[in-house]
C-alpha cells in the first residue's frame, strides 16, 4: 500500500524516540496543514477487524443500555449493567484481536528481509509516564514478488521492543496479500490479549451474577423505576365507585377508617377489579435502612396466606411512624392474590372490618 502520513489519529514520524501528547498535537497540526480533504485509514486487515469490532460492540452496548432503561426505568440498574457490559466488551475486543492476530500469523508464511523506516503512532496521554505516551507500531519497507512495499501490522502497543529506524528486520508476509505482515513473532501480545479476555469475562460474569442474585439491591435499584406496589397513607373520601354509586366511608368510634370491602375496592384496589385479596394484621420482625436513608425495608413475619414478607418505602413515602418501627409492632397488611400487589396501613389510622 502507499503509506500516507495523514491517516486519522495515526502519524508517521521518522524517529526512534517515544512521543508525547504535545508532540503528537504538533505533528498533527503540521500534517493537517498539508492533508488531503479525505482522510484515510490503513488498509491493514487486522486494524480493520479491530476497528469494526470496536464500533459493533459499542453500538450493541448502547442498544442494550437503551433497552434496559426503557424496560426498567431505573437509572441505577442501567448504570450498573452498562459497567458490566463495558468489562464484557474488553473481553470481546481481546478475543476478536487475538483471533484476528492468530489468523494473520497463519496466513503470513513467507519470511522477508525488511527495513524499519519509521513508526505509525496512535493513542495519547501525558509526557509524565511511559504508560501515557503514544502507542506505536513500526513501518517496514521491503521487496516482495518483484515489487517494493510499505506496510505495518496495525497492532499498536507501548511495551514491545520495536526495531530502530534503518534497522534490518525479518518479517513474515502473506503471499496472497503482501500488505499483510507480521514482524513480532513472540507470544507476549497474544498472552496479553488472552489475559485481558479472561479478566473481562470473569469480572463481567461475576458482577452480573452478584447483581441479579442480590434481592435487596434489585429492589432498591428498581425503586426509582415503575414500583410494583404503592404505600397508601391518605384516602379521598369523596371518590366514586366504577358504577357511579356513592358509598359511605365507615369509621370506628376513635375515628379510624374501617377497611371494608367497599372502601378497599373504591379507594385502593381500583386497578384490580374482581380480584381476590387478603387483609390481616401482621407483626413486624425487623426494619433496615439502605442507601443512606433512601430506602426503608420493613420485614413481616411469615404467613401462609401472604406471599410477600418484605415491604420497601422510599424516603418520600416513609412517614415518621415507619422510620420508628421496631420488631413486634403490628401493621395492617393487604395483598391482591392474583398479582401480588400489596399495601400497608397504619393501625393508628385504619381498622380491619369486623
Amino acid at each position: 500500500m502507499h503509506y500516507d502520513p495523514n491517516y486519522r489519529n495515526q502519524f508517521f514520524y521518522d524517529s526512534s524516540n517515544s512521543i508525547g501528547i504535545k508532540e503528537a498535537f504538533r505533528i498533527a497540526r503540521r500534517e493537517l496543514n498539508v492533508a488531503e480533504i479525505k482522510t484515510k485509514m490503513p488498509k491493514n486487515k487486522l486494524s480493520k477487524v479491530t476497528l469494526f469490532a470496536f464500533l459493533g460492540v459499542s453500538a450493541l452496548i448502547l442498544i442494550i443500555t437503551a433497552i434496559i432503561w426503557f424496560v426498567s426505568k431505573s437509572l441505577l440498574l442501567t448504570l450498573v449493567f452498562f459497567v458490566i457490559m463495558a468489562f464484557a466488551s474488553v473481553a470481546v475486543m481481546a478475543i476478536v484481536s487475538a483471533i484476528a492476530g492468530a489468523v494473520l500469523r497463519r496466513n503470513c508464511s513467507d519470511p522477508v528481509d525488511a527495513v524499519c523506516i519509521g513508526y505509525s503512532y496512535s493513542g495519547g496521554g501525558s509526557d509524565g509516564s511511559s504508560g501515557g505516551r503514544m502507542t506505536r507500531t513500526p513501518v517496514f519497507e521491503y521487496e516482495y514478488q518483484g515489487y517494493k512495499w510499505v506496510a505495518f501490522d496495525g497492532m499498536y502497543d507501548n511495551f514491545s521492543m520495536v526495531p530502530l529506524v534503518s534497522q534490518p528486520t525479518k518479517i513474515l508476509v502473506n503471499p496472497s496479500d503482501p500488505e499483510d505482515i507480521v514482524w513480532n513473532f513472540g507470544k507476549s501480545r497474544q498472552t496479553f490479549l488472552i489475559l485481558a479476555a479472561l479478566f473481562g469475562s470473569v469480572l463481567s460474569i461475576a458482577m452480573f451474577l452478584v447483581v441479579i442474585n442480590d434481592e435487596k439491591f434489585m429492589n432498591s435499584a428498581l425503586s426509582d423505576g415503575e414500583p410494583k406496589t404503592e404505600a397508601v397513607s391518605s384516602q379521598n373520601p369523596g371518590s366514586e365507585i366504577a358504577s357511579e354509586e356513592e358509598f359511605t366511608i365507615q369509621k370506628t368510634d376513635d375515628g379510624r377508617i374501617i377497611l371494608s370491602d367497599a372502601y378497599l375496592r373504591n379507594e385502593v384496589f381500583t386497578a384490580y377489579p374482581g380480584c381476590e385479596y387478603i387483609v390481616k394484621k401482621r407483626k413486624i420482625t425487623g426494619m433496615e435502612v439502605f442507601d443512606d436513608g433512601e430506602i426503608y425495608a420493613v420485614t413481616f413475619e411469615e404467613d401462609p396466606d401472604c406471599s410477600e414478607t418484605e415491604w420497601y418505602f422510599s424516603r418520600e413515602e416513609a412517614t415518621d411512624e415507619i422510620k420508628n418501627l421496631s420488631a413486634g409492632d403490628e401493621y395492617i397488611y393487604a395483598e391482591v392474590k392474583e398479582v401480588g400487589a400489596m399495601w400497608v396501613f397504619s393501625p393508628k389510622e385504619y381498622a380491619i372490618e369486623e
